[in-house]
């Protein structure tokens, strides 16, 4: 018989994903001029109200994990263009955010999972897995205004991947606990690695 835990999960994910045109206008990417900054030019995005599972929404790009090592690879050069990358993928893998958020001067750049909402038809289907979108993360719901990054930001990376970005709601971390001779041997958290 199934957990509780697990039928809450089923239930939670069910209400994360709408296909649904009607939703498409509620998670329109919106502009607004800034209140924190005197910058006039400053423009922040409009968050969405609460989503409807309770999750936190994100705002960023459907990614493939090459995409953003050969962006972090570019974003190497530019920061560094004397130094000589390392012939090593698990170091590009392991930095590339930190390289993309350091050449794009990003207060947000992180990897995570989301649900769609609204329509997939233009979300390629190497950035789905398991029915998961494998995000580009440039803001949250829950961040401050001050994170939120510039439209340059955002259109520079808009012009690399030939996508748009848009908000999408999180899909929570799931733990796995592995059991060794009834004792607990390791607490193993998922990420963008694992899928």
């Amino acid at each position: 018989m199934p957990s509780t835990a697990s039928q809450l999960e089923r239930s939670l994910r069910r209400l994360q994903i709408s296909e649904s045109d009607s939703q498409e206008t509620s998670t329109a990417v919106q502009w607004v001029p800034s209140k924190y900054s005197s910058d006039v030019s400053q423009y922040v995005l409009v968050k969405p109200s609460r989503a409807p599972c309770g999750n936190r929404w994100l705002f960023g790009f459907p990614i493939v994990k090459k995409e953003l090592w050969d962006m972090g690879t570019i974003a190497f050069k530019q920061i560094w263009p004397d130094k000589t990358l390392p012939d090593n993928n698990a170091y590009i893998a392991m930095n590339s955010l930190t390289f993309l958020e350091v050449y794009l001067e990003l207060d947000v750049c992180t990897m995570a999972y989301g649900k769609v909402v609204g329509d997939s038809k233009n979300i390629p289907s190497e950035c789905v897995i398991s029915g998961d979108v494998l995000l580009l993360v440039l803001w949250r719901n829950t961040e401050s205004q001050a994170a939120c990054p510039t439209q340059s930001q955002v259109h520079s990376l808009e012009m690399k991947l030939k996508r748009s970005p848009g908000w999408w709601v999180e899909v929570p971390v799931r733990i796995r606990v592995h059991f060794e001779s009834h004792s607990l041997t390791s607490l193993h958290f998922s990420n963008f690695d694992e899928k």
